[in-house]
């Protein structure tokens, strides 16, 4: 049974670089040091509208002051059927003022579980707007022992479309 353990892990391994290669082909590439400049063709970032991360979620959102409200579809999960049969969840957050402001911004899943991103939006030099947010998801654990793996975190690139 043994010899079948390198064989699966190098299967994974293929996988794993496959998948990567194919998110950076198919995902925009923005440069640390792509910031605004005197050039933009957008006044400020509107956090009201569409966007779509590198994973393919979407994220409906409108601001009215500094509150956000809208609808969070995911591409993935943490284990199947998690986010619930639809896969989506009601947005609420709060987005603060200027050019280029911060936003945070929660959901609660059908199953428990929920998520939180805190971020900002940023204007590239082609007036092109994104949200760079970190996020947290905390799964539900099924007593204190189990809590040890129930939170997650990460990054998500948002592109306005």
């Amino acid at each position: 049974m043994t010899h079948y353990v390198p064989q699966f892990l190098n299967k994974m391994s293929s996988l794993m670089w496959y998948l990567l290669f194919v998110t950076l082909i198919t995902s925009r590439t923005v440069l640390a040091n792509e910031s605004s400049t005197l050039d933009m063709k957008v006044d400020a970032c509107n956090i009201t509208g569409v966007w779509r991360n590198e994973l393919g979620s979407t994220l409906h959102v409108k601001a009215e002051g500094s509150e956000v409200r809208g609808v969070y579809q995911t591409a993935v999960e943490s284990t199947r059927g998690a986010a619930g049969e639809y896969r989506t969840a009601r947005v609420l957050g709060i987005v603060g003022d200027g050019i280029q402001p911060t936003v945070s911004f929660s959901v609660l899943w059908e199953k428990g579980s929920c998520s939180a991103w805190v971020g900002q939006c940023f204007i590239l030099h082609d007036g092109a707007q994104v949200l760079k947010t970190f996020w947290m998801l905390r799964s539900v654990a099924d007593n204190l022992a189990g809590d040890w793996g129930s939170t997650r975190l990460g990054e998500d690139l948002f592109f306005k479309t």
